[in-house]
Parts: structure tokens; C-alpha cells; sequence
């Protein structure tokens, strides 16, 4: 488990959760649904009960949902396509909600109100509210910097063919291997400059010859005693003693 990446999804998670915003959002659709009774719940609880019953649902399921899913996330979704990005991050948050409504679900009514058909359309209702929920975050989501003061200048070097989200770059000699999804070239600079050339782009110097996007890390390795990190590309680059402080703050290893 990437200890780096539990411990910056749970700062996110607990400042996102105590926002006013999000408890403000939460509270208006637990008394909504309260009142409302979707589900039988008019039925089958008095108001005080079903408040409390819907109370717990959406708070409990929201926390454990967006938890599990910007942990997903950290872990496997930098880097990856908004499709791929929302199904990494939809099963855990609908499986972590399916688990909660169940158990709320039998600490309220027992067993007697059990069946597996049951069971089956709560498991489907929650991955369902997942998948939208994960897909308006990601929706809302702000656009990197790079993406909104225009590609990084140091593109301009690269022949338009090759242009693309820039993933690394590598010293090679007295050249910086400037390393994109769309392949690699070579150029005479020193990395210092080619890194100021980075822009806007959020990036982390991992070793004195290399430097990298932060958002296409997809994981660390440890082999041998090194740390390696993995791009999206399948490219593993080593993060050297002096840049682990630095990697680990990042959230990168």
C-alpha cells in the first residue's frame, strides 16, 4: 500500500468533509430525502427515525464514497483518460456504499426485509449514484494549469509530431530527453532550463538528471533498495536519496 498516498487522500478527504459547502450540500439532501421517504422508508419509519435513517445513509456512504475514490485514484488514475479515471473510481466508492446501506439497513429493520433480489438493486442503485457522482466531480474538476495558460513552452522544441501531455525530462549527456505520450527528442540544454520551460506545468525534479509531471505518476516501486516511480507510459525513472523528502511530500511515493 502506498502509505504517502492513504495519508494525503485522508487530509483531503477530512478537509473536504468539513467544508461548510459539503455539509451544507449533505444536510440539505439528508432532510430532503428525510422528509421525502423514497424507497418505503415513509412507510416503514416514523419522520424522527427516518431523518435519522437517511442522516447516517448520506453522510456515511458520501465520506466512505469520496474517500475510497480520490484514494483510487492517487493510486491508479493519474494520468489515465476521464473514462478510465471514472470507473477506478466508481467501484470502490459504490462497493464502500453498498457495504454501508446494507448495514445500516440491518441495524434499522433486521433481517426480516433481507432478500438477495434486494440486496442486488441496492448494489446497483449504489454503483449507479457512484458513477454519477464521480462523474460530476470529475466533471467540475479544475483544469491543470498547463491546460489553462496553453501547452508547456518547452513543447516549442519538440517536432509537431511528437507534441503531446509532456511526461519527463531526462539528462542524456548534454542533452535533456524531453519525453511526451507521443514519443521522445532530444535536445542541447541544460535541465535546469528545460525545468523553467515546464511553465505552469506542476512538476517534481525526482533526481539530478530527471524531472517529472506530477499528475502521470501512476505508482513507486521499491527494488533493491531504490525508489522508482512509474509514468503513465510504462516508464520507471529512479528517485534519488536527496529528492525522497521532496517525492514523499508530493504525494508521488
Amino acid at each position: 500500500m502506498n502509505d504517502s498516498a492513504l495519508q494525503s487522500t485522508l487530509r483531503e478527504t477530512q478537509r473536504h468533509l468539513l467544508n461548510p459547502k459539503s455539509l451544507g450540500t449533505m444536510g440539505v439532501i439528508a432532510i430532503v430525502l428525510g422528509l421525502a421517504g423514497p424507497f418505503g422508508t415513509f412507510d416503514l419509519l416514523p419522520m424522527l427515525q427516518r431523518l435519522a435513517y437517511w442522516v447516517a445513509v448520506v453522510f456515511l456512504t458520501y465520506a466512505a464514497g469520496y474517500g475510497l475514490s480520490m484514494f483510487a485514484d492517487a493510486l491508479w488514475g493519474r494520468g489515465r483518460s476521464f473514462w478510465q479515471r471514472l470507473a477506478i473510481m466508481s467501484l470502490p466508492a459504490g462497493a464502500g456504499a453498498t457495504l454501508i446501506v446494507s448495514t445500516i439497513n440491518l441495524i434499522t429493520f433486521g433481517t426480516a426485509n433481507f432478500s438477495l433480489g434486494g440486496a442486488l438493486v441496492l448494489l446497483g442503485q449504489s454503483f449507479a449514484v457512484a458513477i454519477g457522482v464521480v462523474a460530476i466531480v470529475l466533471l467540475l474538476e479544475p483544469k491543470s494549469a498547463a491546460v489553462a495558460a496553453g501547452p508547456p513552452a518547452i513543447l516549442e522544441r519538440v517536432p509537431p509530431a511528437q507534441r503531446g501531455t509532456l511526461l519527463a525530462l531526462i539528462v542524456e549527456d548534454h542533452y535533456v530527453d524531453i519525453v511526451t505520450d507521443r514519443g521522445k527528442t532530444l535536445v542541447l540544454m541544460r535541465l535546469a532550463d528545460a525545468m523553467r520551460e515546464t511553465g505552469p506545468l506542476k512538476g517534481l525534479q525526482i533526481h539530478r538528471s530527471h524531472w517529472v509531471a506530477r499528475e502521470v505518476v501512476v505508482k513507486a516501486h521499491r527494488a533493491e533498495g531504490k525508489v522508482l516511480v512509474e509514468l503513465s507510459n510504462g516508464l520507471r525513472l529512479p528517485v534519488s536519496r536527496g529528492y525522497l523528502a521532496a517525492a514523499r511530500e508530493a504525494g508521488l511515493i
